[in-house]
């Protein structure tokens, strides 16, 4: 069965700096017309940093939507037309002062589907030399490295929450770690 629905009308109600709000009307499969909220977003890149030791590099934000302080890999969104790789070599400097000798896709992560077309890619750092931090005027972060095993246990015990970092390192598990029957 098709289950693909086809854009009738688009109007934008919200233009922002880093998000737009559309109300499109949509002709659904099965005829009726139907109404999608969505989220146009710019894409980002996360960044698994991981050094010679076995540590990887996360970095406490204070995130507004949640009011709290958020635990989550290096990651921000590319300039333009940037490629998501040149984001991740910017961004994992920016924000941890740390250059990578070697850059792998892990994959892609698409936050929310339901409202959102964020794309994040997600970025695999090794062979990583220090170099000079140089956060945004708008970013307030601290950075440290903790080992893996231990960011694994953060996790299983829920004190990571955010999604991209939940999904970077586990897709680093799948691909790198995970011995699969």
């Amino acid at each position: 069965m098709n289950k693909e629905e086809k854009k009738i009308s688009s109007e934008e109600i919200y233009h922002g700096k880093i998000l737009n709000l559309v109300v499109d009307k949509v002709l659904l499969p099965n005829g009726h017309i139907s109404t999608r909220e969505v989220v146009r977003h710019c894409k980002a890149s996360a960044i698994l940093a991981i050094d010679e030791n076995d540590n990887i590099i996360l970095e406490d934000q204070f995130r507004y939507p949640y009011n709290a302080i958020i635990k989550e890999v290096p990651a921000g969104k590319c300039d333009a037309d940037e490629d998501p790789k040149d984001t991740a070599r910017r961004e994992l400097e920016e924000e941890t002062g740390y250059q990578a000798k070697e850059l792998v896709e892990l994959g892609v992560y698409y936050p929310s589907v339901a409202y959102t077309d964020e794309i994040i890619y997600l970025y695999l750092a090794t062979g990583l030399t220090k170099s000079k931090q140089h956060l945004d005027e708008d970013e307030a972060l601290d950075y440290y490295k903790v080992p893996f095993s231990t960011a694994v246990d953060m996790v299983k015990k829920g004190q990571i929450k955010d999604g991209k970092t939940i999904a970077i390192i586990c897709q680093y598990l799948i691909k790198y770690r995970a011995k699969i029957l």
